[in-house]
Formats: structure tokens, C-alpha cells, sequence
């Protein structure tokens, strides 16, 4: 379903639904346009929905540099504030994003520093999150798009990908991910590896359109 009523929608919008909100260049064909962005519903509350791309939309490193580094400071984060959601998201679009608390939550296995806690529209899920909100790694399997295989992304012969987490990994210059089979890597890869796909979150205030 597409958001063209976000309080029609949302009266109807459960856990688990697709519904499609912006735009990205997903067929890396851009002489056809960009095509809408699918989303898949994890939380319904108060009013507001969090949704995380169905698909790895792009590739792109957590950090360019190889470095101690945490949510708050990577360069991933800065792309998906800026650059993302500027292609992604008309001003109508944008007004519905939620400028969320993002919680930093030390690595559940290794204890990693994960630096301060965020305040953001665009966001990776933690390990806690990634855990929570799909029940399995069936469901966690993410398939990357076109785009996303031509700026890198590693694909798996079954389709999937690996994705990026916003947690820590082992130590600060890793990232934690899921891994092409859907489990939560928590050791994590590094964090300027150029082959793991994202998947933005985010979530959307129905009050505001």
C-alpha cells in the first residue's frame, strides 16, 4: 500500500504490511526514473510506524576510514541524513520523518563502547533491534537491488546480502551485520568494508501530514 493518506493508512497499517514511501534508484537504470521505496512495517505506536526497507538499497562502507569509530561519528550515518534522504524524500515526505532518540547500545557479547546516543531521521536497526523485530533469520534475508549490486554489494548465489547494523562489533573499528543467511553477526566486519548493503530506518509521524 503507498502512503498517499498517512491517517487512512495507519488505521489500517499492521506489523508485518508493505507499503511503499519515497523514491530511490533501484533498477540502476536512471533514464527510467527512480522507483518507489518498499517498506516493511515493524512497530505500530502512538500514532507513528517504524519501517525498514524491504531491500538493500545501496552499498556503501560504515565508515571511509579505518579508525575507531561509532554510530554517532560514522560516515554512514551522515550519508543517510544528507545525501539519502535528500534523493529519497520530497519536503512533503520529509516533514512525516520523525527526528528520533536513537538509543546506543553496547555490543550484547563483547561489551564495545558504542559512543553517545543519536538524534536522527534515518537510522540502521542495533543488534537488539534487528533481533526483536524479525523472528527469525528466514525473515531477516535481505536481497539487495540492482543498484546496490552495482556499487558493490555482495550478493549470495541464493540473492541475499549482508546488511549493516548501527551496534558496535567487537571493538570500535568493527560493525556488527547480518550475514546473507539472516543471523546477526555480532563480532561484526570491518567498518570501512565496502560490500555490505544498507537498509535505512526511520520512522513516520502520521500527525504531520
Amino acid at each position: 500500500m503507498r502512503l498517499e493518506n498517512p491517517s487512512i493508512v495507519f488505521k489500517i497499517c499492521q506489523v508485518g504490511d508493505c507499503v511503499e514511501f519515497g523514491t530511490y534508484e533501484q533498477d540502476n537504470d536512471a533514464s527510467n526514473g527512480k522507483e518507489a521505496i518498499e517498506w516493511l512495517v515493524l512497530e505500530v505506536q502512538n500514532g507513528k510506524i517504524l519501517i525498514i526497507s524491504k531491500y538493500g538499497l545501496d552499498c556503501r562502507p560504515y565508515n571511509t576510514d579505518w579508525e575507531d569509530i561509532t554510530w554517532e561519528t560514522c560516515t554512514l550515518r551522515k550519508w543517510l541524513n544528507g545525501e539519502f534522504i535528500n534523493a529519497a524524500f520530497n519536503k512533503d515526505e520529509k516533514q512525516m520523518i520523525h527526528t528520533a532518540t536513537v538509543p546506543a547500545d553496547r555490543n550484547p557479547e563483547y561489551d564495545t563502547n558504542p559512543g553517545n546516543p543519536t538524534e536522527d531521521k534515518v537510522f540502521l536497526l542495533s543488534v537488539d533491534e534487528a533481533n526483536r523485530y524479525f523472528s527469525s533469520d528466514e525473515t531477516r534475508q535481505c536481497r539487495p537491488t540492482e543498484h546496490a549490486v552495482a556499487n558493490g554489494a555482495y550478493q549470495s548465489d541464493s540473492g541475499n546480502c549482508w546488511w549493516w547494523l548501527r551496534s558496535p562489533g567487537d571493538n570500535q573499528n568493527n560493525a556488527a551485520y547480518v550475514n546473507n543467511n539472516g543471523g546477526v553477526n555480532v563480532r561484526g566486519s570491518g567498518a570501512h568494508g565496502d560490500d555490505s548493503a544498507v537498509r535505512p530506518a526511520l520512522w513516520i509521524d502520521l500527525s504531520k501530514r
